[in-house]
């Protein structure tokens, strides 16, 4: 037999034996509990949707599916436990922008969230908004930003997490402003900060803010959404005032190991689109407020929302470089 043509034959046979295992696994899987692990403590509308997705998951696919909060290093200690966790589809991890923007400000952060991960489906997003005290002296965005301007870094911007510091950034290097930039640990540190008047200004969750806006503790000057949340219809736009490219939403998503048998992926990302695109879902979500939506995407389209972000926040922080 010419050893061209049996070399054919070895390559082909492993080639099948790759194949029938991978058939073989999605056969079985899942053998054992599910673990979907987050980026952030307990509690909070992150947390309900994990848990939500998890009691309608495990009936789906036969076994538990259990959260685990693994807070801590922004999104690395998260990563890390997935990343140390066999590749069988046992552990999936709940992506948010802070995966994509970690390695960009931490150059020692050696994960890449498009190389290392699998996306299965994006779950929702959520708009931010920029938010004041009620009596601040600040009615509109365009006395915020004409304080800005007057007094470069004096004016303070609240923010927390990197989803939302990066989006300061990105504020800053689109409108050419010079703000004082205070991270928190989470919304209600931030909020509570602003209502007192330790800082002038937050760039928050709109749905999380809603209640205060409602109450009248907050008074919101802009929104980061495509268009005008209908929470919101006197709220303009950034887009519409100024930052024509501005849009800011902080969404979440789930993956898997990049190393995932492609079998077992396609059944978690088809039992994961069920769950995330029923009605029932929707509703629950629907709870969270202003400027939250579904989006219920293939592993396809999470991978090009990613590809984008990503392409997005490199540009501005490399112009925020440059301009230091």
């Amino acid at each position: 037999m010419p050893k061209r043509f049996s070399r054919t034959l070895v390559g082909l046979a492993t080639l099948l034996a790759i194949c029938g295992s991978g058939s073989a696994m999605s056969q079985t899987f899942p053998s054992r509990n599910l673990r979907i692990v987050m980026n952030i403590a307990p509690g909070g509308n992150g947390d309900s949707v994990a848990r939500q997705i998890a009691e309608k998951l495990g009936p789906a696919i036969g076994q538990p599916v259990v959260v685990e909060n693994r807070p801590g290093a922004d999104s690395l200690v998260s990563v890390q436990s997935v990343m140390n966790a066999p590749a069988d589809g046992h552990s999936l991890i709940m992506l948010t922008p802070s995966a994509v923007v970690q390695p960009l400000l931490q150059k020692e952060v050696t994960f890449d969230v498009q190389r290392d991960f699998r996306p299965l489906t994006m779950v929702y997003r959520t708009a931010a908004a920029i938010v004041t005290r009620a009596d601040s002296p600040y009615s509109n965005l365009e006395q915020f930003l004409t304080a800005v301007r007057a007094r470069p870094g004096a004016v303070s911007l609240a923010s927390y997490g990197l989803s939302y510091r990066a989006g300061a950034m990105l504020l800053s290097q689109q409108g050419g402003l010079k703000l004082n930039q205070i991270s928190y640990k989470g919304f209600p540190q931030a909020s509570s900060d602003v209502i007192g008047g330790t800082v002038d200004a937050a760039l928050v969750d709109a749905g999380s803010a809603m209640a205060l806006i409602q109450s009248g503790k907050l008074r919101a000057l802009a929104v980061a959404s495509h268009d005008r949340l209908p929470a919101f219809p006197a709220v303009p736009t950034l887009r519409e005032s100024g930052f024509p490219d501005f849009e800011l939403y902080v969404w979440l998503g789930l993956g898997v190991r990049a190393q995932t048998p492609d079998p077992v992926a396609r059944k978690l990302e088809q039992e994961l689109q069920k769950v995330v695109s029923a009605p029932a879902f929707r509703t629950f979500i629907g709870k969270f407020g202003a400027g939250t939506e579904v989006l219920a995407t293939s592993g396809e389209e999470m991978r090009a929302l990613i590809t984008q972000e990503g392409r997005r926040y490199r540009t501005a922080l490399a112009v925020l470089d440059g301009g230091n």
